[in-house]
């Protein structure tokens, strides 16, 4: 790399420190922080990180993903500039992981390992193009000051392949050697090393042996599975890239005219939104009417119809006039911010059996260090020229960095492509219990039906205009994301004070000094008491005494009774709903479902699903509100449906954001293959080095096939696990 170029890079690199120590300072003293750690390189490394870092004060939990090199902290009573510095003294460079810092990371060491890959790969070819004389001169060989030109020329090329192209591996084998804790550089330094010296010594003493073009095809080999990683890592970050890319960077404020950063949104504050722009916040319309396209979330480009009182989200476009929108959340809340969060999350779960292989590994290699020293003992011993290169050949040959990487690579490209396909999931465990699920249970209303509800009829018990009680419940249900609330959605003056939600019951609260309620007739009045007949959903309104009663329609989703007819083949489906007997039955029978159950609390929900849990089911519950979520808890895996929804259903382990419930089924049978393939990864692993370190161990194998085995063992790993991106397309 020439000077300038070098300067450069280390601008870059300190800049980005300065960003991430001014980051790290000011963050709080208790929270999570999220850190990239770029020269992760192994299992080992992963565990080093956390082993040491769960033992200072006011750790409460860390954790890494080796596919995206993240390690995220939950911490309590201690400064984050304090766990950057520790990080520092594991021999690591941490920085915050802001998309913008991480982007210009990763943009350096690509460039930085494809001039490492350059300098290698030409190494390689010269020096295999000297190697080639000797191999073809035939029996008698050719002259000896050839010979020795053709050494020294090696030499010459070899040499900054050895300590430019191969310094990550060396780096890492210093910095694990130093902390005792010795990872899969360790036996990758010494080999390119070793091989490296002993042939200076021998061309310095004019021996007949040298292993040049071992260094180099080992290095070129290694590095080139790295930059596939790396490529990998690059894939899944614009994945991340949520929060920057489809957010604006401020806001106008409705009144003023004045631009805001978003993060400085408070909630109740009113922004205008212009046609074309990017929405700034998640709010409630109130002012205007327009179209909105919610792409980012659904997937979906048809455009949807907004009105006064409906709800938008941040990093959707305002397609067809402005509008003005008042802030429900703070900007850590918004849902593509929590999607986001999710997103990052859901990669550092890791399965019981990757914990394993992890473990494993970190003892794995004081096993191949003593493997390749017995093995080449016991060559040299026996009075073999080629002890040396045995040595080496097992030395490469036995690092197990394609089982390290078969489980993670696996789950970030499946969490990547549930993204893209329109699912959030909150906890990678998902994929490994969805694969096991045995009972389905539905919810109703928004669930299986489409949840757009509409106010069909209203009976009066008191004096009261129909607009008056429409008001009275439009202001009431702002506090409620039950889909019961989308039927309100209607502009009105009232103001409600001491606004409470109650999950499955329905919402409370203070209007002009009147406490009114609106839900089922149980909750908004001691007495229960029925409604006028039984078609529809009825609410009740009250205040001291009932004052109306507002029926409902519910439409059942088009491909419903298709999911339940597709599912039912393949598991036990059943549906809880706090709906009515003739409403529960009605959609029942559309739709195909003959186990359900009505008028079901979120308490009942609850000891309906241990009821099948304790029959052995492995239950997943589907939902969409905040009154299925403790249900959603207990099950052994949950799914959310309603992109609107997923800031309160944290319980639920995956969000379905397309309005398609169907795509369910297609969910149930990826986690499927999610498991086959890791299976696969892991089976292929184990199997690999079962195979190729006898061979080499028996002198089999050559030094440059087992840098070419270890690195195609990993590629095919990371290639198959790049079959999940295609879900859905199959």
């Amino acid at each position: 790399m020439n000077s300038a170029a070098a300067q450069s890079s280390a601008a870059a690199q300190s800049s980005v420190a300065a960003q991430t120590s001014a980051a790290a300072e000011n963050r709080a003293s208790k929270g999570q922080l999220s850190v990239k750690v770029p020269d992760i390189r192994c299992a080992a490394c992963a565990l080093k990180i956390e082993r040491e870092l769960i033992q200072l004060p006011g750790i409460d939990q860390c954790r890494t993903s080796l596919a995206t090199k993240t390690v995220v902290i939950d911490f309590d009573g201690i400064q984050a500039d304090i766990i950057f510095s520790e990080i520092e003294k594991l021999g690591f460079s941490p920085i915050l992981d802001n998309n913008e810092e991480a982007q210009l990371q990763l943009n350096q060491d690509a460039r930085n390992m494809l001039a490492r890959l350059g300098v290698a790969g030409i190494g390689m070819m010269q020096v295999m193009m000297f190697a080639l004389v000797t191999y073809v001169s035939g029996p008698d060989g050719i002259e000896p000051a050839y010979t020795r030109l053709m050494q020294w020329a090696s030499f010459a090329m070899a040499t900054p392949v050895a300590f430019y192209s191969a310094a990550p591996f060396h780096k890492g084998a210093l910095s694990d050697l130093r902390l005792l804790s010795p990872g899969m550089d360790v036996p990758v330094s010494i080999a390119i090393l070793a091989a490296y010296f002993f042939s200076v010594f021998n061309v310095l003493t004019a021996g007949s042996e040298v292993y040049f073009d071992s260094v180099c095809m080992f290095t070129f080999f290694l590095l080139v599975g790295r930059y596939i990683e790396l490529s990998s890592r690059k894939k899944y970050q614009d994945g991340v890239d949520l929060s920057i890319s489809c957010l604006p960077v401020k806001a106008a404020i409705a009144d003023t005219g004045m631009l805001v950063p978003i993060s400085d949104l408070k909630i109740n504050d009113l922004v205008r939104v212009d046609v074309g722009e990017l929405i700034s916040a998640d709010g409630i319309i109130t002012e205007g009417s327009t179209l909105v396209s919610e792409m980012t979330f659904t997937g979906e480009s048809l455009p949807i119809e907004k009105r006064v009182g409906a709800r938008v989200l941040a990093g959707s476009v305002n397609i067809e006039s402005e509008i003005v929108v008042e802030v429900s959340v703070v900007y850590e809340d918004f849902v593509i911010k929590k999607m986001a969060d999710l997103y990052i999350e859901s990669t550092l779960f890791k399965p019981k059996f990757s914990i394993l292989a992890d473990r494993i590994a970190r003892y794995f290699v004081a096993a191949i260090l003593g493997l390749a020293f017995i093995t080449g003992l016991s060559w040299y011993l026996l009075d073999s020229g080629n002890w040396f290169s045995i040595a080496l050949t097992v030395l490469v040959v036995s690092c197990p960095c394609a089982l390290s990487l078969a489980t993670p690579v696996a789950y970030t490209v499946a969490v990547a492509s549930l993204r893209k396909f329109g699912v959030v999931v909150s906890s990678g465990e998902f994929l490994e219990k969805l694969a096991d699920t045995s009972r389905i249970v539905f919810d109703k209303t928004g669930t299986l039906t489409t949840g757009d509800l509409t106010v069909i009829k209203i009976v009066a018990l008191k004096d009261v205009s129909e607009e008056k009680i429409l008001a009275l419940c439009a202001a009431l249900e702002k506090v409620s994301r039950h889909p019961i609330a989308r039927a309100f959605e209607l502009k009105t003056d009232y103001k409600v004070s001491d606004a409470e939600y109650a999950a499955g019951l329905g919402v409370l609260g203070a209007i002009n000094g009147i406490h009114y309620r609106l839900g089922v007739s149980e909750f908004a009045t001691e007495n229960s008491l029925s409604p006028p007949d039984d078609s529809g959903i009825w609410v009740l309104l009250a205040d001291t005494d009932p004052i109306a009663w507002i029926n409902l329609s519910d439409e059942v989703r088009r491909n419903s009774a298709s999911l339940i007819s597709d599912l039912s083949k393949r598991y036990k489906i059943s549906m809880l709903t706090g709906d009515s007997q003739p409403e529960a039955l009605r959609v029942a029978n559309l739709i195909g479902i003959e186990s359900y159950e009505a008028k079901a609390s979120p308490e009942d929900k609850v000891e309906k699903i241990k009821a099948y849990q304790s029959m052995g089911d492995q239950v997943l519950m589907v939902g969409d509100g905040i009154n299925d979520a403790a249900a959603m808890g207990i099950a052994h895996s949950s799914v959310a449906v309603s992109p609107v929804d997923i800031v309160v259903q944290e319980a639920a382990d995956a969000t379905l954001l397309q309005n398609d419930i169907s795509r369910l089924s297609t969910l149930l049978g990826f986690s499927i293959q999610v498991r086959s393939v890791i299976r696969q990864n892991i089976y292929w692993a184990f199997g690999y080095n079962l195979c190729v370190i006898p061979l080499a161990v028996s002198g089999v194998l050559e030094p440059w096939m087992a840098a070419l085995g270890m690195s195609l063992s990993s590629l095919l790993v990371v290639l198959n696990a790049n079959r999940l991106r295609w879900i859905g397309e199959n």
